[in-house]
């Protein structure tokens, strides 16, 4: 019996037919069932961020698992779903990670995106440091925008001469992936971003100002 990674029932437990057909699930049905998908698209001070799924109490439980518990053994089942669309979509484009402090590397012993997207076949570079173990979830949503004063910019990491995805893998209020973009800025060709879960309080932000790209035809382009 194969299990699922997570709650170690068979792999098909609640399993849909489409997902038994073409034996591409990371998850069983029942956990699969409990991610909240919404595939959703903002525009943030000029930044386009694609979301996966919101982040829930489920996500939230999972992720916990895998960074803090280090349960390495789930990192491919967070982008299963979209690795090859990823490659797909953005196949000109090179991949940029967000930091984890010093501390926070020799405690886990992995990069917890970089690990997610192993499987992925695009370049990846890592041009940015924290300059403190400066951990975004403990803080206030005042304190998440001083976070210019801890991810800083490596100058001695050459950017590649193509358009650049940024990807995270929680934005709770998008401090973060502003700041690398403000970072990124002189970069000449374009720049995007993934966030493989949304927060909440991000996609009220989103809506209360009229951040979400609601556009039918715009959502169909940028279609995973």
């Amino acid at each position: 019996m194969i299990c699922c990674p997570y709650c170690f029932c068979d792999l098909h437990h609640e399993e849909t037919l489409l997902h038994y057909i073409y034996k591409d699930s990371a998850l069983c049905g029942a956990c699969r069932k409990q991610l909240h998908r919404i595939m959703q698209t903002a525009c943030v001070q000029g930044l386009e961020i694609l979301m996966l799924y919101e982040y829930n109490e489920f996500f939230q439980s999972m992720i916990f698992q895998y960074k803090e518990a280090r349960d390495i053994a789930l990192k491919h089942v967070f982008f299963f779903d979209d690795i090859k669309r990823i490659q797909r979509r953005y196949k000109n484009y090179a991949i940029v990670l967000l930091p984890s402090s010093k501390e926070k590397m020799m405690e886990r012993g992995f990069l917890p995106v970089k690990e997610m997207l192993k499987g992925c076949k695009l370049e990846m570079v890592e041009p940015f440091y924290k300059a403190s173990n400066h951990k975004q979830s403990l803080q206030s949503m005042e304190k998440r925008k001083e976070i210019k004063h801890v991810i800083k910019r490596n100058d001695d990491v050459a950017l590649p001469k193509k358009p650049l995805l940024i990807i995270d893998d929680v934005c709770t209020s998008g401090s973060s992936l502003l700041h690398a973009y403000q970072l990124l800025q002189p970069h000449a060709y374009a720049i995007r971003a993934i966030v493989l879960s949304a927060h909440p309080y991000f996609l009220e932000q989103c809506q209360e100002h009229q951040w979400m790209k609601n556009d039918l035809r715009h959502r169909e382009r940028v279609k995973l």
